[in-house]
């Protein structure tokens, strides 16, 4: 009888652990489906914070290309360099270009600020393209030099700019695993670039660490990586057939992590558009040829309505 008990008892135990595997095994896709969702949530959020801040794409109201010598700044009839009459006055001071150099001659007691402190003396600016950029401020303004190949503009942003305080959200394709792929990493030789296309028609030569190379929808493909922040990872400029359709017509970005062991992932829920969908203040590079993939990639950010939020 005993026996019998012990059997029973043993059998229960049994039939428990393999009740509690199989639930964990059934459990399993579910939390990593869970855990995907949550992921790709989170990103979303982080997207649209990251655009709608006050230095985000949305509030970009303005790009002026200098010329040599003197460029006015402010908001009268004027001034080459441009704001809004309800945002500065006539005159914050003069932006002089000289020899691909930009000094800054601030308008006496105008309030323009340079990196957040009082503008009284003229300064030479740091551009994007230097180590540390200057930052003109006036209000609600965030104003620095851009270059771009042998051009120097000014870009202006507005906290309080029209389509960040009324900005409407991201419309996106259902996440969905199967865009999310490992791909093999092939490196390039160190030094190696490529010339990218912009929106303005001028090419430039961008650091291109490798290629991607991937399965996707039961083909193979491969893209060129880009190096534009020099953390590591890559980023990746692309077309594909829902450009001008679903997506933005010019292409979306995306980031991979820096390749671990000769592999990284490509996350294409996590394509986004270019600050050229958001504003016509933008200089965004384009999808080099090889990057145009013969494929619907049906993931990530959808085209962003422009002209219904002028």
């Amino acid at each position: 009888m005993k026996r019998t008990s012990i059997a029973l008892a043993a059998g229960a135990v049994i039939a428990a652990v393999a009740f509690a595997a199989a639930a964990l095994a059934a459990a399993a896709p579910e939390a990593a489906a869970s855990s995907f969702e949550r992921e790709n949530t989170e990103w979303r959020a982080w997207r649209r914070e990251r655009l709608t801040s006050e230095t985000g794409w949305v509030s970009l109201i303005g790009l002026h290309w200098l010329r040599e010598g003197d460029n006015l700044l402010g908001s009268a009839p004027e001034a080459r360099l441009a704001l809004p009459v309800d945002r500065a006055p006539a005159t914050l001071g003069v932006l002089r270009l000289i020899a691909g150099e930009v000094t800054l001659i601030p308008e006496p007691g105008s309030g323009l600020t340079a990196d957040g402190e009082s503008a009284t003396a003229s300064i030479l600016l740091g551009t994007d393209a230097d180590e540390e950029t200057t930052q003109l401020g006036f209000g609600s303004l965030d104003m620095y030099v851009i270059e771009r190949g042998e051009r120097l503009g000014l870009r202006v942003r507005d906290a309080e700019a029209k389509l960040r305080k009324e900005f409407p959200g991201l419309d996106y394709f259902r996440a969905d695993p199967a865009y999310r792929v490992e791909a093999r990493f092939a490196p390039n030789p160190p030094g190696s670039t490529v010339k990218v296309v912009d929106v303005l028609g001028m090419v430039g030569d961008i650091p291109s660490p490798g290629r991607v190379e991937f399965e996707l929808l039961g083909s193979t493909y491969s893209l060129t990586a880009l190096d534009d922040t020099g953390d590591g990872r890559l980023f990746l400029i692309v077309g594909d057939r829902t450009n001008g359709y679903d997506t933005y017509g010019a292409g979306r970005y995306l980031y991979a992590a820096a390749p671990v062991d000769g592999t990284t992932v490509v996350d294409f829920n996590r394509l986004y558009n270019p600050p050229c969908a958001f504003t016509a203040f933008s200089t965004c590079p384009l999808p080099p040829k090889e990057n145009k993939l013969p494929l619907r990639i049906e993931a990530g950010e959808k085209k962003f309505d422009l002209e219904a939020h002028p």
